[in-house]
């Protein structure tokens, strides 16, 4: 996938911007709040039709207007126009002008991947980020997934509410975990293929991070084991539970209760690793995800590193870049040029942000 152009309309501090990429190295500079990753927010919203920064929409229509826009022509083979008005009473999608009534058709239209300096939080943030970190990724290359997901959690509200009422109806409530099941299915062996496809990638990424020979994977922490008798065996999670969950009023086990954890060297990274570390952990996920898609879906997608160089030396940055091969469409933002990409025998297509207005200029 390649982005060509993105227009904004009265987006954060953006009134009026066309801003145009080339298929390679494109580079963001521009000193701290003249609205660089406000343009790259606009690209993962265009991706997952939601900010990654803030829940409430309306918070990104600039201040004394009534509506914002979000336009993208990209190319996936052929041309595509991709757009999202932001208004009073929610949002609007538009694919080739046309209006887009399910989200679920929307997202992963444009595909990005993003590192953004929060996403460190992610070891400290509690098991629902993560688990959102993983949801976030598949939906964007499995609508079946999506389906479920959306579905476990409409069952899991009913199930919730069946166990606070005075006298549960236990037929009712045997179809509700009935359905649960149905959907955990999709969603585990999912999630199970998820965590191996990226324990293929991120080791190898690691280590070409750190100039060091360091293991690192992922491992799922299930409510149930990913095997033969993933069917049975939460039909028995369901029941073992039962007392407990009667007595909580709420449903103690189920894929909204797993969780992922990040292991070097078969070690908790929680437990060992140093913030220079941690950021390279994740930086490793970030490129396996590009894997991820092109083995899911046979696309590649864009990569958005939002003030990544500034954490790092010279050494890491390099060893960075080098991972990142010239057929994959990079967007940097930086507010400094750093040494590491003078360095780089690529053309580089170089804007400056300032006050939500573009300045251009080539280095090639």
């Amino acid at each position: 996938m390649i982005i060509k152009q993105i227009k904004l309309r009265n987006f954060r501090n953006f009134e009026n911007c066309n801003v145009y990429f080339n298929e390679n190295l494109n580079i963001l500079t521009g000193l701290n709040g003249q609205g660089k990753t406000n343009l790259l927010e606009s690209i993962v919203f265009l991706s997952t039709t939601h900010s990654h920064r803030l829940n409430e929409e309306i918070k990104l229509i600039m201040h004394n207007k009534e509506l914002s826009n979000i336009e993208c022509i990209y190319k996936d083979n052929i041309e595509y126009n991709i757009g999202a008005i932001i208004h009073q009473k929610g949002k609007t999608l538009l694919k080739n002008k046309q209006i887009v009534s399910k989200s679920s058709d929307f997202i992963g239209l444009l595909n990005v991947i993003l590192f953004s300096p929060s996403d460190i939080n992610i070891f400290d943030d509690s098991p629902k980020e993560r688990r959102k970190l993983i949801n976030l990724e598949i939906t964007k290359v499995n609508k079946k997934y999506l389906y479920s997901l959306n579905k476990y959690q409409k069952l899991l509200k009913e199930r919730n509410i069946l166990l606070k009422s005075n006298k549960i109806d236990e037929i009712y409530l045997e179809t509700i975990n009935e359905q649960l099941i149905e959907n955990q299915i999709v969603i585990l062996e999912e999630r199970y293929k998820f965590v191996e496809i990226i324990n293929e990638y991120i080791s190898i990424y690691f280590k070409k991070l750190v100039d060091d020979d360091i293991n690192l994977k992922l491992e799922y922490i299930g409510c149930v084991k990913n095997d033969d008798n993933i069917k049975e065996n939460l039909n028995k999670m369901y029941k073992l539970s039962y007392e407990k969950d009667r007595i909580t009023q709420n449903t103690n086990y189920g894929i909204h209760r797993d969780d992922i954890i990040f292991k070097m060297n078969d070690e908790n990274v929680n437990d060992i690793a140093s913030q220079g570390q941690r950021r390279l952990v994740v930086m490793a996920l970030k490129l396996s995800l590009i894997d991820y898609i092109k083995f899911k879906i046979n696309k590649i997608p864009v990569l958005l590193l939002d003030d990544v160089l500034s954490e790092l030396d010279i050494n890491k940055q390099q060893n960075l870049l080098k991972c990142i091969n010239d057929n994959i469409q990079t967007i940097i933002t930086t507010s400094v040029i750093h040494e590491s990409l003078k360095k780089l025998n690529r053309n580089l297509n170089i804007q400056n942000i300032n006050s939500g207005k573009i300045i251009t200029k080539e280095d090639k």
